[in-house]
Protein backbone atom coordinates (compact mmCIF):
# COMPACT_ATOMS: atom_id res chain seq x y z
CA UNK A 1 0.00 0.00 0.00
CA UNK A 2 2.72 2.59 1.17
CA UNK A 3 4.63 1.24 -2.04
CA UNK A 4 1.51 1.73 -4.47
CA UNK A 5 1.44 5.59 -2.65
CA UNK A 6 4.44 6.69 -3.17
CA UNK A 7 4.48 5.44 -6.95
CA UNK A 8 1.29 7.66 -7.14
CA UNK A 9 2.62 10.63 -5.88
CA UNK A 10 5.84 10.42 -7.89
CA UNK A 11 3.46 10.28 -11.02
CA UNK A 12 1.51 13.21 -10.04
CA UNK A 13 4.65 15.08 -9.54
CA UNK A 14 5.94 14.36 -12.75
CA UNK A 15 2.42 14.62 -14.69
CA UNK A 16 2.54 18.57 -13.00
CA UNK A 17 6.18 18.89 -13.58
CA UNK A 18 5.44 18.04 -17.61
CA UNK A 19 2.27 19.96 -17.71
CA UNK A 20 4.04 23.19 -16.32
CA UNK A 21 6.74 22.39 -18.88
CA UNK A 22 4.30 22.01 -21.87
CA UNK A 23 2.08 25.60 -20.98
CA UNK A 24 5.14 27.53 -19.84
CA UNK A 25 4.73 30.35 -22.55
CA UNK A 26 8.25 31.10 -22.55
CA UNK A 27 9.78 27.42 -24.29
CA UNK A 28 10.53 27.56 -27.75
CA UNK A 29 12.73 29.24 -30.14
CA UNK A 30 13.37 32.68 -30.85
CA UNK A 31 14.47 35.23 -33.62
CA UNK A 32 15.07 38.41 -33.49
CA UNK A 33 13.06 40.82 -35.22
CA UNK A 34 14.93 43.83 -35.79
CA UNK A 35 12.51 45.91 -37.27
CA UNK A 36 10.08 46.08 -34.54
CA UNK A 37 12.93 46.46 -31.89
CA UNK A 38 14.17 49.67 -30.09
CA UNK A 39 18.34 49.21 -30.13
CA UNK A 40 19.34 53.17 -29.99
CA UNK A 41 19.61 55.14 -27.72
CA UNK A 42 22.90 53.74 -25.50
CA UNK A 43 25.63 56.14 -25.03
CA UNK A 44 29.31 56.58 -24.88
CA UNK A 45 31.28 58.58 -23.33
CA UNK A 46 35.06 59.60 -24.43
CA UNK A 47 37.35 61.39 -22.73
CA UNK A 48 40.66 63.05 -23.82
CA UNK A 49 43.34 62.86 -20.77
CA UNK A 50 46.10 63.77 -23.44
CA UNK A 51 48.98 61.78 -24.67
CA UNK A 52 46.96 59.45 -26.51
CA UNK A 53 45.35 58.49 -23.33
CA UNK A 54 41.91 58.07 -23.38
CA UNK A 55 38.91 56.86 -21.26
CA UNK A 56 35.52 55.51 -22.21
CA UNK A 57 32.43 54.75 -20.55
CA UNK A 58 29.54 53.00 -21.77
CA UNK A 59 26.88 53.17 -19.02
CA UNK A 60 29.07 52.26 -15.64
CA UNK A 61 31.74 50.30 -17.28
CA UNK A 62 34.67 52.51 -17.71
CA UNK A 63 38.02 51.53 -19.17
CA UNK A 64 41.37 53.60 -19.50
CA UNK A 65 43.54 52.68 -22.62
CA UNK A 66 46.36 54.11 -24.15
CA UNK A 67 45.45 53.87 -28.09
CA UNK A 68 48.97 52.31 -29.44
CA UNK A 69 48.07 49.48 -31.19
CA UNK A 70 48.52 47.18 -27.37
CA UNK A 71 46.55 44.63 -25.58
CA UNK A 72 45.75 46.59 -22.41
CA UNK A 73 43.82 44.91 -19.60
CA UNK A 74 39.87 45.95 -19.69
CA UNK A 75 36.93 44.95 -17.14
CA UNK A 76 36.06 41.80 -17.15
CA UNK A 77 39.47 40.28 -17.29
CA UNK A 78 39.74 40.91 -21.09
CA UNK A 79 42.15 43.16 -23.03
CA UNK A 80 41.61 45.74 -25.71
CA UNK A 81 43.85 47.30 -28.02
CA UNK A 82 43.15 50.95 -30.00
CA UNK A 83 45.18 51.68 -33.40
CA UNK A 84 44.87 54.96 -34.66
CA UNK A 85 44.29 54.77 -38.36
CA UNK A 86 44.60 58.37 -39.61
CA UNK A 87 43.01 61.26 -37.60
CA UNK A 88 39.10 59.89 -38.22
CA UNK A 89 39.40 56.26 -37.36
CA UNK A 90 39.82 53.51 -34.97
CA UNK A 91 40.69 50.38 -34.91
CA UNK A 92 39.40 48.42 -31.49
CA UNK A 93 39.98 44.94 -30.79
CA UNK A 94 38.82 43.65 -27.71
CA UNK A 95 39.81 39.61 -26.30
CA UNK A 96 39.54 37.01 -23.93
CA UNK A 97 42.23 34.67 -23.40
CA UNK A 98 44.20 35.78 -25.96
CA UNK A 99 41.22 35.16 -28.63
CA UNK A 100 39.61 38.11 -30.31
CA UNK A 101 36.12 38.21 -29.51
CA UNK A 102 35.39 40.95 -32.16
CA UNK A 103 37.04 43.95 -33.89
CA UNK A 104 35.62 47.25 -34.06
CA UNK A 105 36.12 50.22 -36.89
CA UNK A 106 35.19 53.64 -34.98
CA UNK A 107 34.57 56.30 -37.70
CA UNK A 108 34.19 60.09 -37.51
CA UNK A 109 32.64 61.64 -40.26
CA UNK A 110 34.21 64.80 -41.51
CA UNK A 111 31.39 67.33 -40.11
CA UNK A 112 32.16 66.16 -36.94
CA UNK A 113 28.84 65.40 -35.44
CA UNK A 114 28.60 61.64 -36.38
CA UNK A 115 30.20 58.99 -35.61
CA UNK A 116 29.58 55.30 -36.94
CA UNK A 117 30.68 51.59 -35.21
CA UNK A 118 31.20 48.68 -37.96
CA UNK A 119 31.61 45.41 -35.34
CA UNK A 120 32.69 42.03 -37.15
CA UNK A 121 33.58 38.54 -35.78
CA UNK A 122 32.94 35.02 -35.38
CA UNK A 123 31.18 32.85 -33.12
CA UNK A 124 31.94 29.73 -31.22
CA UNK A 125 30.00 27.56 -33.70
CA UNK A 126 32.02 29.71 -36.51
CA UNK A 127 29.70 31.40 -38.20
CA UNK A 128 30.40 35.07 -38.72
CA UNK A 129 28.40 38.45 -37.06
CA UNK A 130 28.11 41.90 -38.34
CA UNK A 131 26.80 45.07 -36.64
CA UNK A 132 26.84 48.74 -37.81
CA UNK A 133 25.84 51.43 -35.03
CA UNK A 134 25.63 55.39 -36.37
CA UNK A 135 25.97 57.70 -33.61
CA UNK A 136 25.67 61.41 -32.94
CA UNK A 137 27.32 63.52 -31.04
CA UNK A 138 25.50 65.23 -27.76
CA UNK A 139 28.69 66.78 -26.30
CA UNK A 140 32.17 67.72 -26.98
CA UNK A 141 33.54 69.52 -29.75
CA UNK A 142 35.62 68.01 -31.87
CA UNK A 143 37.81 64.83 -32.24
CA UNK A 144 36.41 61.34 -30.71
CA UNK A 145 36.39 62.92 -27.04
CA UNK A 146 32.64 63.95 -26.03
CA UNK A 147 29.43 62.05 -25.43
CA UNK A 148 27.99 59.98 -28.30
CA UNK A 149 24.08 58.38 -28.40
CA UNK A 150 23.06 55.67 -30.84
CA UNK A 151 20.62 56.87 -33.56
CA UNK A 152 20.71 53.64 -35.55
CA UNK A 153 21.74 49.56 -35.06
CA UNK A 154 21.66 47.26 -37.84
CA UNK A 155 22.59 43.70 -37.12
CA UNK A 156 24.19 41.28 -40.02
CA UNK A 157 22.77 37.82 -39.05
CA UNK A 158 19.69 38.20 -36.13
CA UNK A 159 20.36 36.35 -33.01
CA UNK A 160 18.16 33.46 -32.11
CA UNK A 161 18.15 31.53 -28.67
CA UNK A 162 16.30 28.90 -27.06
CA UNK A 163 14.32 28.50 -23.42
CA UNK A 164 14.05 24.91 -22.59
CA UNK A 165 12.62 23.52 -19.12
CA UNK A 166 14.89 23.39 -16.19
CA UNK A 167 14.15 20.82 -13.19
CA UNK A 168 10.10 21.75 -12.21
CA UNK A 169 10.02 25.55 -12.30
CA UNK A 170 12.49 27.23 -14.12
CA UNK A 171 14.24 27.57 -17.39
CA UNK A 172 17.63 26.84 -19.90
CA UNK A 173 18.12 29.96 -21.97
CA UNK A 174 20.16 28.51 -24.98
CA UNK A 175 22.42 30.73 -27.44
CA UNK A 176 23.78 27.68 -30.27
CA UNK A 177 25.64 29.91 -31.67
CA UNK A 178 27.44 31.64 -29.36
CA UNK A 179 27.37 27.82 -26.94
CA UNK A 180 26.06 30.05 -24.26
CA UNK A 181 23.66 28.50 -21.50
CA UNK A 182 22.05 29.84 -18.65
CA UNK A 183 20.38 27.67 -16.49
CA UNK A 184 18.07 29.14 -13.68
CA UNK A 185 15.28 29.24 -10.58
CA UNK A 186 13.32 31.91 -10.04
CA UNK A 187 13.75 32.17 -6.31
CA UNK A 188 16.21 35.26 -5.89
CA UNK A 189 19.33 32.97 -6.10
CA UNK A 190 22.37 33.58 -8.67
CA UNK A 191 22.61 30.92 -11.10
CA UNK A 192 25.97 30.79 -13.36
CA UNK A 193 26.32 31.35 -17.34
CA UNK A 194 28.48 28.92 -19.25
CA UNK A 195 30.20 29.28 -22.34
CA UNK A 196 33.47 30.24 -24.38
CA UNK A 197 33.02 33.92 -24.79
CA UNK A 198 31.16 34.48 -21.03
CA UNK A 199 33.08 36.84 -18.77
CA UNK A 200 34.21 34.73 -15.85
CA UNK A 201 32.11 35.30 -12.71
CA UNK A 202 28.57 36.12 -15.43
CA UNK A 203 25.09 34.75 -12.88
CA UNK A 204 21.78 35.81 -13.12
CA UNK A 205 18.75 35.92 -10.22
CA UNK A 206 15.43 36.07 -11.42
CA UNK A 207 11.54 36.28 -10.79
CA UNK A 208 8.42 35.28 -12.08
CA UNK A 209 6.60 38.34 -11.99
CA UNK A 210 3.43 36.79 -13.26
CA UNK A 211 2.69 33.61 -16.14
CA UNK A 212 3.73 36.23 -18.95
CA UNK A 213 6.17 38.34 -17.19
CA UNK A 214 9.97 37.41 -16.00
CA UNK A 215 12.53 40.07 -14.56
CA UNK A 216 15.99 38.88 -14.73
CA UNK A 217 19.05 41.17 -13.31
CA UNK A 218 22.55 40.17 -14.81
CA UNK A 219 26.28 39.98 -12.88
CA UNK A 220 29.55 40.04 -13.36
CA UNK A 221 31.55 39.05 -10.44
CA UNK A 222 28.75 40.39 -7.91
CA UNK A 223 28.36 43.98 -9.56
CA UNK A 224 24.96 44.41 -11.48
CA UNK A 225 25.17 44.78 -15.14
CA UNK A 226 21.81 45.24 -16.38
CA UNK A 227 18.07 44.47 -15.77
CA UNK A 228 15.90 43.01 -18.11
CA UNK A 229 12.09 42.13 -18.31
CA UNK A 230 11.33 39.20 -20.39
CA UNK A 231 7.19 39.49 -21.17
CA UNK A 232 5.56 36.76 -23.51
CA UNK A 233 2.59 38.42 -25.67
CA UNK A 234 -1.08 37.24 -24.97
CA UNK A 235 -1.14 35.13 -28.19
CA UNK A 236 2.48 33.42 -27.50
CA UNK A 237 3.95 34.53 -30.75
CA UNK A 238 6.35 37.67 -29.61
CA UNK A 239 8.75 37.76 -26.52
CA UNK A 240 9.73 41.71 -25.71
CA UNK A 241 13.21 42.12 -23.78
CA UNK A 242 13.28 45.49 -22.37
CA UNK A 243 16.79 45.93 -20.83
CA UNK A 244 17.77 48.31 -18.24
CA UNK A 245 21.66 48.71 -18.75
CA UNK A 246 23.55 50.03 -15.51
CA UNK A 247 24.65 53.77 -16.03
CA UNK A 248 22.47 54.66 -18.94
CA UNK A 249 19.16 56.50 -19.25
CA UNK A 250 17.18 54.89 -22.30
CA UNK A 251 16.23 51.00 -22.10
CA UNK A 252 16.60 49.12 -25.11
CA UNK A 253 13.79 46.74 -26.46
CA UNK A 254 14.63 43.38 -28.40
CA UNK A 255 11.50 41.62 -30.17
CA UNK A 256 11.80 37.89 -30.71
CA UNK A 257 9.53 35.59 -32.88
CA UNK A 258 8.78 32.31 -32.31
CA UNK A 259 10.55 30.04 -34.93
Amino acid sequence: MLTRTVYSVIVLFLFLVTLSAATDPFLGKWKLNQSKSKMTGEQVKIEDLGGNKFTIAIGDISDTLVADGTDQPVHFGRTESITQDGPNTWKVVLKQDGRALFSMTWTLLPEGKTMNIATTGTRPDGSTFSEHVATRRIAGASGFAGTWESTSVKIGSPEEFDIQPYESDGLSFVVPAESDTLRMKFDGKDYSETGPNVAPGSASSGRRVNEHTLEVTDKVQGDVIDTTQFKVSADGKTLTLTVHEKGQSKPLTFVYERE
